[in-house]
């Protein structure tokens, strides 16, 4: 609801002003809880993997005792693995450690945020109220807006507020089942929104949407001006429902217009099949809690028929828990390092990989592109760091920072990057991404898969 700028629809103005200060209260109680609540995390929390899937690349993210995220393809419809339900003011890392994580302090900061003088806040606001020539936001409009505009100031893509509708429908996807249209996408460097891929047999792809897709405006209203949270929960919706997408594609000099009908369906996490020559191939669509024990078997599986060696695709896969990460990239190494967690605070941390599973041995290709990203990320550079196997495909997405899910008092959440992942041989994976052995570039409409056809003729010339 909103008032126009008249007497007969404006409140009191002194009941205004009270709210605008409740308003302000509740967003110093925001950042109050977000600091105290870093430190507790960081201090106590056992922490586990989350990542997005509504097609975002996914982001690993931190958890204290939930179950649930990132940030490479989201999938429209789901989120690759979002943040767990909670009760409020529980607090999610994005990571499940069984060590535990050194205690540290946070970064040291000049000001403290308590100090925060908001007379401007209210001086600016009040001379809006008064003279504005047109409606005025909710307040709960305005606190978001402050508290997201203060993320900006970081500088970081990562440390960001989801609204309490977009984190609640994050969370209902926790379980895998997802409603809408059935595609991963994300948001690009230049702040489009693309389809990195249909899912087959859902309706984006039944439709006619193709990779490389950009999607200029949801039921006739540009998203020059929406957030990428507020561009998936408008595509998003209840099974049953239409959602119309004007898009822009690469070739067409007009916008292209699909009405959608969404769907509610099943994201599988693993598929596999035998290829000619003996050669398994698994497909590892997100690192969920499940990851690691359907991988295990679907290879025994594809051991028992006789592979001889395995095609692991991780192309498109935006991430997920860390725990997954870890426990998958040891299915394939012996006794070794996977990666490396620090910060600037004096975090420190080692994950390794122990003796004694069934793919270690097994002639290994790893297939990765640019909507691999955070876990996918961790696998595929420890697996090369370590010399295990050679990496086919292209460079992949760059996210390698551990963001701390908190849940807000009223639903809403925040992340905050807390630390870095650094591959076995001391390279960064934020930002730069990992860089395969053998680089294959794919066009999104090809008709042939040129990068799976390389990885069988390296395993059949090996």
């Amino acid at each position: 609801m909103t008032y126009e700028n008249n007497p007969t629809n404006q409140p009191p103005r002194t009941n205004r002003t009270m709210l605008f200060i409740v308003a302000v209260a509740g967003l110093l109680l925001c950042v109050g809880t977000a600091v105290a609540g870093f430190a507790i995390g960081r201090a106590t929390a056992n922490e586990k993997t989350i990542t997005e899937t509504l097609t975002e690349l996914q982001e690993v993210t931190r958890e204290v005792e939930v179950t649930r995220e990132v940030e490479v393809p989201v999938v429209v419809g789901s989120d690759a693995g979002e943040a767990p339900a909670t009760d409020s003011g529980d607090d999610a890392v994005e990571t499940e450690v069984e060590n535990g994580s050194e205690e540290t302090g946070a970064a040291p900061r000049l000001d403290d945020v308590q100090d925060v003088n908001f007379d401007l806040f209210y001086e600016a606001w009040n001379l809006v109220q008064e003279e504005y020539d047109g409606d005025i936001p909710l307040n709960d409009d305005i606190l978001y807006s402050a508290i997201e505009g203060s993320m900006d100031t970081l500088g970081d893509d990562y440390t960001r507020f989801i609204r309490p509708e977009v984190a609640a429908r994050l969370r209902e996807d926790a379980g895998g089942s997802v409603e809408g249209i059935g595609a991963y996408v994300r948001e690009t460097e230049e702040g489009f929104f693309e389809i990195v891929r249909p899912i087959p047999d859902q309706p984006a792809d039944i439709a006619g949407l193709l990779p490389g897709d950009i999607v200029l405006a949801v039921d006739g209203e540009s998203v020059e001006d929406l957030s990428f949270d507020e561009v998936i929960l408008r595509v998003r919706g209840p099974r049953g429902t239409d959602v119309t997408l004007t898009i822009g594609r690469e070739g067409e000099e007009e916008p292209l217009e699909f009405t959608i009908t969404r769907v509610r369906f099943e994201i599988l996490t693993v598929e596999s099949e035998m290829l000619e020559g003996n050669i398994a191939y698994i497909k590892l669509t997100t690192f969920d809690q499940t990851a690691t024990e359907k991988t295990v078997e679907a290879l025994q599986t594809l051991l028992d028929q006789g592979a001889e060696g395995v095609i692991f695709d991780l192309r498109d896969n935006p991430g997920g828990f860390l725990n997954q990460s870890i426990s998958i990239a040891d299915l394939f190494l012996t006794d070794s390092v996977v990666l490396y967690e620090r910060n600037n605070s004096g975090l420190d941390q080692v994950f390794r990989a122990d003796d004694g599973d069934m793919g270690e041995d097994l002639p290994l290709v790893v297939l990765v592109n640019g909507g691999s990203a955070s876990a996918s990320e961790i696998v595929a550079g420890a697996i090369q760091d370590n010399g295990r196997a050679v990496l086919i495909g292209d460079v992949t997405f760059g996210k390698g920072s551990v963001q701390q899910v908190h849940q807000l008092s009223d639903g809403s959440e925040l992340r905050v990057t807390i630390a870095r992942w650094y591959t076995p041989n001391n390279n960064t994976i934020d930002k730069a991404g990992i860089t395969p052995d053998i680089i294959v570039e794919m066009a999104f409409d090809a008709e042939e898969d040129i990068q799976l056809n390389e990885a069988i003729n390296y395993l059949q010339g090996q």
